[in-house]
């Protein structure tokens, strides 16, 4: 029975390395996270945040972003080029009255984000401790024109 128990044990602990090693694998490629929250300055524009994913160099082509999780909520990651990523994630409605999205429980702190990847299909993640903010956008971000 303890034979068995120690097969386990190292079974997992060789899982935990494995997925450690991929995890620092996929960090290598990210420079940096920022995020800015915005604003519309008009009825039914409602507000959100975009984050910012900028990679130090290009994703080889069996890994790929699939989504973030951040201050509660998640969206899906677009590529914007070989270094830049984009997530968009809309916090409130305002259409006749202000209505907030729904959130997620992740547990991260306001400045973490988790970003999920895929390496050859298998998905993991990867938690960045630092997201940056940078200040707020309120649209719209030109004078109005008195007629």
């Amino acid at each position: 029975m303890k034979i068995f128990g120690l097969i386990i044990l190292a079974f997992f602990n060789m899982n935990s390395c494995s997925s450690e090693k991929i995890n620092q694998e996929a960090k290598q490629y990210i420079e940096k996270v920022t995020y800015q929250n915005w604003v519309g300055g008009v009825k039914g524009a409602g507000g959100g945040t975009i984050l910012n994913i900028i990679l130090l160099k290009s994703l080889p082509s069996n890994m790929e972003l699939v989504k973030i999780h951040f201050q509660e909520r998640e969206a899906s990651i677009t590529k914007l080029n070989d270094l830049s990523y984009q997530s968009s994630i809309r916090r409130f409605e305002n259409m006749d009255e202000t209505v907030h999205m729904p959130t997620i429980k992740t547990g991260l702190k306001d400045n973490q984000a988790k970003i999920f990847f895929k390496i050859d299909g298998k998905e993991n993640f990867l938690i960045i401790d630092d997201v940056k903010e940078i200040p707020m956008i309120m649209y719209p971000s030109a004078k109005p024109r008195n007629n």
